[in-house]
């Protein structure tokens, strides 16, 4: 009871602080103003575009012999286990999004998961423990796993020691990929930086299995989606066979639930109680036959053009979760019971 209770604190603060941007004088990572800087990017989006087009051929990124970054210049990490890459977390900036939702996990998922970028900077934390100091002399006759791996890391970064540097430089120059071999049998595990697999390091045991230890699940923030309010023009909500229409204009400050107009308190508690149901679990594995019937649709449409209109919809699963599907993928459990009060206080609201 205590986990979900925290789960809940940090889906109510993440939507609260996503609400209303523009009445935040948080700090973004540059050290500005966010109103200000949404505002500096809104009327220059055609120099963002055309910037996006010089930008959108690959950069040739230095290769490391002997990885040595920090956390806040990581900017992809992919992960590598019986020859699968397992997660792959890369900032992927975007004008319709505040700087602590860059953060995407490609695999296994998309953008439309949360990053819970406490866990995220907890595993950077731990890779950058890593050290390539010196190599280690490998005794003839020895199987350091190296050759025949199936398991390793990668890792996009700034080269930098600097943590402001780091931090106001966009992309990564260089690039690491760390081939995991055998354990050494003395609480390590053999290491090489691939090009460069001649010198043979050995790494903690106890910190590798920390890195490899969490779930993709781990990584992500228990929610569905979570849509800033400053990028949306309507919500449509359909449910038991209803539909509700929202209409949502954070600059001038004006919300309708149908006809009715509303006040920013009365839209935020019910756009709270949309974004704020929680992931239990995913589900394990195919389930056999279709799905049920819709219990409740919610369709996010964005008023920026290139921010994707975003449909999570909800399935009757089971006596006690109801299945998650959003843009089309069903990955996740959700409570039965949360979904049903969502319904009513939706009805209640209109």
């Amino acid at each position: 009871m205590v986990r979900q209770t925290g789960r809940r604190i940090v889906v109510s603060a993440m939507c609260m602080i996503l609400l209303f941007t523009a009445g935040c004088s948080g700090k973004n990572e540059d050290g500005g103003n966010q109103e200000q800087a949404l505002g500096e990017v809104r009327e220059d989006t055609a120099g963002q575009e055309e910037q996006q087009g010089k930008d959108s051929e690959p950069k040739q990124l230095k290769q490391a012999e002997k990885p040595q970054f920090i956390p806040n210049g990581i900017r992809s990490v992919s992960l590598t286990k019986d020859g699968e890459e397992f997660l792959h977390i890369s900032r992927e900036p975007a004008e319709y999004k505040m700087n602590f939702d860059y953060w995407e996990v490609l695999n296994p998922y998309d953008e439309n998961v949360t990053m819970n970028t406490e866990v995220m900077f907890e595993m950077f934390g731990e890779l950058c423990g890593l050290a390539f100091d010196t190599p280690v002399k490998v005794e003839e006759g020895t199987d350091t796993g190296i050759a025949d791996s199936d398991m390793g890391y990668t890792v996009e970064y700034v080269d930098t020691a600097d943590d402001s540097k780091a931090q106001s430089t966009e992309d990564a120059d260089t690039a690491a990929e760390v081939i995991l071999g055998n354990e050494d049998g003395s609480g390590g595990r053999y290491a090489a930086v691939a090009g460069s697999e001649d010198q043979v390091y050995v790494l903690p045991e106890e910190t590798l299995r920390m890195v490899f230890g969490r779930e993709p699940f781990d990584y992500i923030l228990k929610i569905p989606v979570l849509i800033s309010a400053d990028t949306l023009k309507g919500i449509v909500i359909t449910a038991e066979d209803r539909q509700y229409e929202i209409q949502v204009d954070t600059a001038a400050d004006s919300y309708k639930f149908g006809r009715k107009k509303v006040d920013k308190n009365e839209f935020a508690a019910l756009y709270q109680a949309i974004s704020g149901i929680i992931l239990d679990s995913e589900i394990d594995g195919e389930r056999d036959g279709e799905k049920e019937e819709t219990k409740l649709t919610v369709v996010f449409d964005r008023n920026m053009e290139d921010a994707p209109k975003v449909q999570v919809s909800y399935y009757s699963y089971d006596d006690e979760f109801d299945s998650v599907e959003i843009d089309g993928e069903v990955r996740f459990l959700v409570k039965k019971e949360e979904v049903e009060a969502l319904i009513g206080q939706i009805e209640e609201a209109f």
